[in-house]
């Protein structure tokens, strides 16, 4: 009997490899589903309906989606919906299916009462036929539209002649829902119909349907020829493949319920949707499905989509997802995990994956992840380390628990404060290989312990007495020799060893003789050297030698704080932080390490790449290497993993924008067109639609003819320019993802008209008629010149001296100075109503600056205004005007920006002064300030006076709630 079901098995494999696609029967092991990077849009999101019954994607690469309420164009960051009926032409607003005209490129909607309409992105075309609901459109290669409705399947030829197909010619049933071209042995098009009695072909000969008898008589769902020529059909009655001798079979494997699409992967496998299943996929040796619970917006499937980039979207009546298969995968509690905060992730001696989450700890088999959580201590454990021992037994570091161990996923050990310890929180637990000690450090010092009969004995605590730089370890990294490196946050401790084993000598590291980290988050030893990851980048140490280097912001990282740090097989380096995941090339480093280069070139990583959250966590450890070459990383939404050996294989090329519209002060700009003379603003809206995390995308402008060099727009995706002089310029915009290479430009020309008096005629005029007056009166004027000279001499000496007592320039400082600043805000102000353009203004007030002037008098007082107002000047713009506007209070304004864009400036000279250093006055010298923000978008109609008065009032709010820290003024909110 076991024989006689392995035949039945492997011949029903091989029929299962003829019935699929040469592609699909080699493909090689694919991405599982449920691994595939996902997005979802509903309403909240923009969408006007959430049932989208068709999706299509236009030639300059707008996705298209065919919903209850109109035809809607997405562009990757906003949806714009036409269900206007009086300018679409439309019976009613709902569309039931979109597609793009093969030859003109136009959008075909068709709807509800028979419509159909026509759009070349200017003007929609109607096109009125019959009342029944037209579901489904195709055009001919004799141009000829064919439309699937409740009455049978009509034809639209090019002269506007209707005809109408149904039961009296030849389909099995009026209600055709699907229509389809397919090309024929002889790639010669067939006009396919799915009806509810079952599938019909178009005869040209006879000019009827007929049926297609070896199908059953059911409702027909889906039309879809494969990349090999072959037909894929789905009914009420299942899945069918046509053969290459043009017969239909059966899929092999069972599926679930009636497929209502059918779509090509990029993998070569097929994408079905389902009325209760979710989105399947059928690959030549496995079925995988998706539903709600795994983040599925509905599980009813309306239709699957693949576009230019290889992205899937899937529509349903719950909104409309995104899948890809990206470099990162994150997994969360939609695959098992219990909690979405990771902090560690720990692979154990037999590849076991394990990700400890502030809810949990989780495990991974089977592609899945299963919390553990069979004993009451576990089930809301806030797990802050994971390790394992030579044994494979598990050792938990958690936020309440203390130390748990853990054998065949049960607690068979428990250090806490009821067995020595003085707190419970576990920052980061280590087991020293060889032996039943383990390291464990806390917020009050490290503990060598030593595991004896189930239960945990503390052999030494370490502390400050010591020698520990200090009690608050945050990770443990061992050398190979016995070497022990204990960080905190703020120190570094070399426990050297001793010739007893299990006994280390600390000897604080001075860390500001080579760097300026202070935070070291975690460790690793890798390839005879130490390598830690700081919030000032990365520090190595060369275990032979003892030399140190640094890698940070000036060699070439992105940003400085990293979390943490791992290596792959390849020995390429790669960093997590909160704002990403960086690698750095094996050759890079090996160059950097030899002094062959200053600088590292590297990638850095985000959602755009796969992630759910770019923001790793700081864990012990949030990184690790499994067995398979794949890094794991502890992320605040999941655990993430990539595939470095995928990594060229992936790269994200944010396509070229496209320039949307040109607006200016009397309407929309057409290209080549000419501007006004008196035209004062010109704006550019703009987008790239690349859809692999649009949000991602960078974008630079630049307007030839009056910008010397690319201007960063970051993702804002409209550029203004205001008051252009005449001439003729070149306006250019260009994308990137993160860290990859610019797009080639997309360029609007056009001109600006000049003045009569702006042109060359006038000013030669003017030019002749000035010679021949200062001609006339020169004579004079010398005779003149004796006389008022020692006049002149004597009011342009007054003149200085007032100028010399109105100075603008704080002396201290070198900066504006409140009469400076009174002048610029008024004319800002004036400008900012005329041009209604937003002005935003910040006052600043260092914090306990007497205090400051008593400790270290007022000559330190000087220096550290000095220093300070060096700092808010290197980080605001040149556009903004910095002032020092009291003794310790200083002043900006920001011209034509928005209170947001502001508060950013603000917040980076706030982080900025708090973390400098003033070693001038004293090594401990530091200052914060509180920072009052308004803007005119928020205080509206006010003038330079009520602004000022609100941004003090701001700065007091700041002050009242605890100072360092910047207070925004909201008009329905004085609490900033």
């Amino acid at each position: 009997m076991k024989k006689l079901s392995a035949t039945l098995w492997f011949i029903q494999l091989i029929l299962l490899h003829s019935l699929l696609t040469p592609s699909q029967a080699t493909a090689k092991t694919v991405k599982p589903l449920n691994e595939y990077a996902m997005r979802t849009w509903t309403t909240a999101h923009g969408l006007p309906h959430n049932s989208v019954n068709a999706i299509t994607q236009s030639a300059d690469g707008y996705l298209w989606l065919a919903t209850w309420e109109g035809p809607v164009r997405y562009n990757g960051r906003e949806f714009t919906v036409f269900d206007d009926i009086q300018i679409t032409q439309m019976p009613e607003a709902g569309a039931l299916d979109i597609h793009v005209h093969p030859n003109t490129g136009d959008m075909i909607v068709a709807g509800p009462r028979g419509g159909v309409v026509f759009f070349n992105g200017q003007q929609w075309r109607p096109y009125q036929f019959g009342r029944g609901y037209a579901y489904e459109t195709v055009v001919d290669d004799l141009q000829r539209l064919w439309v699937a409705t409740s009455a049978g399947v009509y034809r639209l030829d090019s002269r506007g002649e209707v005809e109408l197909f149904d039961v009296t010619k030849g389909l099995p049933d009026n209600t055709t829902i699907r229509i389809a071209l397919v090309s024929d042995a002889n790639n010669q098009q067939q006009i396919w119909a799915g009806t509810r009695g079952g599938l019909a072909v178009f005869e040209p000969s006879t000019e009827r349907f007929t049926k297609v008898n070896e199908l059953p008589t059911a409702q027909i769902r889906e039309i879809r020829q494969l990349q090999d020529g072959r037909i894929a059909v789905s009914s009420d009655d299942g899945l069918f493949i046509q053969q290459s001798s043009g017969e239909f079979k059966p899929w092999p494997v069972a599926v679930k319920g009636p497929i209502t699409a059918i779509t090509e992967g990029p993998e070569g496998c097929l994408w079905v949707g389902t009325f209760e299943y979710g989105v399947g996929r059928l690959c030549a040796d496995q079925q995988e499905w998706l539903s709600v619970d795994q983040g599925l917006p509905n599980s009813h499937v309306l239709d699957i989509f693949r576009d230019r980039e290889n992205n899937m979207w899937v529509s349903t009546h719950g909104g409309f997802a995104q899948f890809r298969a990206a470099l990162f995968t994150s997994f969360t509690p939609h695959h098992g995990l219990k909690g979405a905060y990771a902090r560690s992730v720990h692979v154990d001696n037999n590849g076991m994956i394990w990700v400890g989450t502030n809810d949990g700890l989780s495990y991974r088999k089977n592609g899945r992840f299963i919390g553990l959580d069979q004993q009451p201590r576990l089930q809301a454990l806030s797990v802050l380390s994971i390790a394992s021992d030579d044994a494979n037994r598990l050792y938990v570091g958690s936020y309440t628990e203390g130390v748990l161990q853990l054998q065949d996923g049960r607690i068979t050990a428990q250090l806490n404060r009821n067995s020595g310890l003085e707190l419970n929180e576990i920052r980061v637990v280590k087991p020293i290989p060889n032996s039943n000690y383990v390291l464990v450090g806390t917020p009050s010092g490290l503990y060598l312990t030593q595991v004896r009969n189930g239960q945990f004995v503390i052999v030494k605590h370490y502390t400050t007495a010591d020698g520990m730089a200090s009690d608050f370890v945050h990770s443990l990294t061992l050398a190979p020799g016995g070497d022990l490196w204990v960080s905190s946050t703020s120190t570094l401790t070399y426990f050297k060893a001793t010739p007893t084993r299990f006994e280390w000598k600390p000897e604080p590291v001075d860390l500001a003789s080579f760097t300026r980290a202070r935070n070291i988050f975690s460790g690793i030893v890798h390839q005879q050297r130490l390598w830690l990851a700081t919030d000032n980048g990365v520090l190595t140490r060369d275990l032979t030698s003892g030399t140190w280097h640094w890698l940070g912001r000036q060699q070439g990282l992105p940003f400085e704080k990293v979390f943490t740090i791992n290596f792959d097989a390849q020995a390429n380096l790669w960093l997590g932080g909160s704002r990403g995941i960086i690698r750095v090339g094996a050759e890079q480093l090996e160059q950097w390490l030899s002094g062959d280069i200053q600088l590292v070139t590297h990638k850095l990583f985000s959602e755009a790449d796969g992630m759910k959250s770019r923001q790793i966590t700081t864990g012990g450890l949030a990184s690790a290497l499994d067995t398979q070459g794949h890094l794991w990383f502890a992320s605040a939404v999941g655990a993430i993993r990539v595939d470095p050996s995928q990594y060229n294989a992936h790269e994200n090329s944010a396509p070229a924008p496209v320039i949307e519209s040109v607006s200016h002060d009397y309407g929309l700009l057409e290209l080549g067109a000419e501007l006004p003379a008196n035209n004062t603003r010109t704006a550019f809206n703009y987008v790239a639609l690349g859809y692999q995390m649009p949000e991602q995308i960078e974008y630079q402008v630049r307007m030839y003819g009056y910008d010397t060099q690319w201007r960063d727009r970051e993702d804002n995706l409209t550029t203004e320019y205001t008051a252009l002089p005449p001439g003729d310029y070149r306006f250019a915009v260009r994308t990137r993802y993160p860290g990859e290479n610019w797009s080639q430009p997309t360029e609007f020309s056009f001109s600006k008209a000049a003045y009569f008096y702006q042109r060359p005629w006038f000013w030669f005029i003017f030019a002749i008629a000035f010679i021949a007056l200062v001609g006339g009166i020169v004579h004079w004027r010398i005779r003149q010149l004796e006389k008022t000279r020692v006049r002149l001499q004597a009011m342009v000496h007054q003149q200085t001296l007032k100028l010399e007592q109105l100075a603008l320039t704080d002396p201290l400082t070198g900066l504006a100075n409140r009469r400076a600043f009174d002048q610029r805000l008024a004319l800002e102000v004036k400008n900012s109503t005329r041009h209604q353009t937003p002005l935003s203004v910040g006052l600043l007030d260092l914090d306990y600056f007497k205090a400051i002037n008593d400790k270290y008098l007022h000559a330190g007082g000087d220096i550290i205004l000095t220093q300070v107002a060096q700092v808010i000047a290197a980080n605001a713009r040149e556009v903004d005007l910095v002032a020092r506007w009291g003794g310790e209070e200083f002043a900006i304004i920001f011209p034509d920006t928005t209170q947001a864009q502001a508060a950013k400036i603000l917040e980076r000279i706030r982080l900025m002064v708090e973390q400098l250093a003033i070693p001038e006055v004293s090594d401990d010298a530091r200052v914060t300030v509180s920072i009052g923000l308004v803007s005119s978008q928020s205080a509206m109609n006010s003038d330079a006076q009520q602004l000022l008065k609100l941004a003090d009032r701001m700065l007091y709010q700041a002050k009242k709630g605890g100072r360092n820290r910047l207070s925004i003024y909201q008009a329905d909110n004085t609490n900033g």
